[in-house]
């Protein structure tokens, strides 16, 4: 069997990682102690609500070690209570696998949820399907036309029109030749491969459908290792399934990576970050969208370059903008952190969350206790060289707003105040120079607007762009990890 580079690389690097370990505290999301999680890496995971009682389950794979000892692949199924707390299912068909990719859908039309599962498992590589039978139960469906593939991406999308789900798979088959083949549905869960599709086989890549130019279909990116390159490759949709590469991106060639649409810029179109290792270095790319599937990458954003990476997009704090979590590898260093977006597609770095940095990892945010905030799971090798499966949650809010007064440690001083103007100034006495985080709250600790400065010693003003916030009463908090400053103001 063919050995990665890219694993090579990570083992090698991992020991590097164990003088970085740094201590955070957490504002807006606490770990959950406890939970019956496998810890994994090489993983990938996925919620759904498989049995039908209107909470999300989760799936979990990769590949699992105990005390150092030899390890097995795992295919874990955790049922959830309503209220975020898990039980295994026990004696479920699933094939343990690692390197592998899971996605829920209702490929047969009985509102339930199916799964399909690839990777790497204990009797070579797999591609199956699993169909449920709306409690939870799952059965193998046999004669499948998959090929088996490791090292592999899958996604579930409507690209024919016909209300049906079908299925790109990516990855490297049984033959150790990287494939990307379409199998389209025929609403009943029978599958049928698309021959002649113009796309790219890659093993070690990431692909996602999307709308990008606004006609109503599922067009697709694949990045990946094809064959003697890397690859980033987008191809349109005529609405039945014809696929055109299209030609003159921006996007960089990318493997182990990651990519995910969202509309990070509020002009309703979708726009793409992606993550990955090019033949030089790591890269953490985010690129626009016009409306029209023409896109130009954004200069200056914050966000370092990753490969092992995941993405995932959510709105954590519940101001209708997507924020942003990249978990993954540099050269020297690892990383789970967590962006919030400003609603215009200019991100910040939230530095006291408490999540382990991890890599060859998953994550996943959903609400998992019914409260309405997006929670957190996150999976894969932490800077202990520890396999995780943590689950964190978010509680959307600190926990009141008098806290933020009772907590404060520096005099600020917010002017005008009140204020008719797009722009508040902060004044206070830095000790020394650091890097400042600047959050403003509602009235119900609600973070609201975020960003970060650097400031110099003795006096200082700091200028709070406030132009999105209507009329009220509101926090602004000046923090930097250790000292924090709150004032309340008002806006007229």
């Amino acid at each position: 069997m063919k050995t990665s580079a890219f694993k090579l690389k990570t083992l090698l690097i991992g020991v590097i990682f164990l003088v970085f370990a740094e201590n955070s505290s957490a504002q807006n999301f606490t770990e959950v102690i406890g939970t019956p999680f496998a810890g994994v890496i090489y993983s990938s995971m996925a919620f759904a609500d498989i049995d039908g009682d209107n909470d999300q389950d989760v799936l979990i794979t990769g590949l699992n070690l105990d005390s150092g000892a030899p390890g097995n692949r795992i295919a874990k199924l955790y049922t959830n209570d309503g209220a975020g707390n898990f039980t295994e299912v026990m004696n479920t068909p699933f094939d343990g696998v690692q390197e592998g990719s899971i996605a829920f859908a209702d490929v047969d039309g009985d509102n339930d949820q199916d799964v399909l599962i690839t990777g790497w498992s204990d009797s070579g590589y797999i591609s199956k399907l699993y169909i449920n039978d709306g409690s939870g139960n799952f059965t193998e469906a046999m004669g499948t036309p998959f090929d088996q593939v490791n090292q592999s991406s899958i996604a579930f999308a409507d690209v024919d029109g016909d209300n049906d789900l079908d299925l790109l798979i990516t990855g490297e088959n049984s033959l150790y030749v990287p494939i990307a083949k379409l199998y389209t549905n025929d609403g009943s869960g029978n599958f049928t491969e698309v021959i002649n599709i113009p796309f790219h086989g890659v093993q070690e890549g990431s692909i996602a459908f999307a709308d990008v130019d606004g006609d109503n279909d599922q067009d697709v990116l694949i990045t990946g290792w094809s064959d003697s390159s890397y690859i980033s490759k987008l191809y349109t949709n005529d609405g039945t399934g014809n696929f055109t590469e299209m030609t003159g991106t921006p996007f960089v060639g990318i493997a182990a990576s990651s990519v995910a649409f969202a509309d990070i810029d509020g002009d309703n179109d979708q726009d793409v970050l992606m993550t990955g290792t090019t033949l030089d270095d790591p890269i953490t790319k985010l690129y626009t969208n016009d409306g029209s599937g023409n896109f130009t990458e954004v200069m200056g954003t914050p966000f370092v370059g990753v490969a092992f990476s995941s993405i995932a997009f959510a709105d954590v704090d519940n101001d209708n903008d997507l924020d942003l979590l990249i978990t993954g590898t540099s050269l020297f260093n690892m990383y789970s952190t967590l962006y919030i977006n400003d609603g215009s597609g200019n991100f910040a770095e939230m530095a006291d969350t408490p999540f382990d940095p991890v890599n060859n990892g998953s994550i996943a945010f959903v609400d998992v206790d019914g409260d309405n905030y997006q929670d957190l799971l996150i999976t894969g090798q932490n800077l202990s060289l520890n396999l995780i499966s943590k689950l964190y949650t978010n509680d959307g809010a600190i926990s009141s707003a008098d806290d933020l007064l009772t907590n404060a440690s520096v005099n600020i001083t917010a002017f005008p105040n009140p204020t008719m103007s797009d722009h508040l100034h902060v004044r206070f006495h830095s000790t020394e120079s650091s890097r400042i985080n600047v959050r403003v709250y509602d009235l119900n600790g609600r973070l609201v607007l975020q960003q970060q400065a650097f400031v110099g010693t003795g006096k200082q003003t700091l200028v709070v762009d406030i132009a999105t916030l209507p009329q009220g009463s509101y926090f602004v908090q000046l923090y930097d990890n250790r000292k924090a400053g709150v004032a309340k103001f008002l806006v007229q």
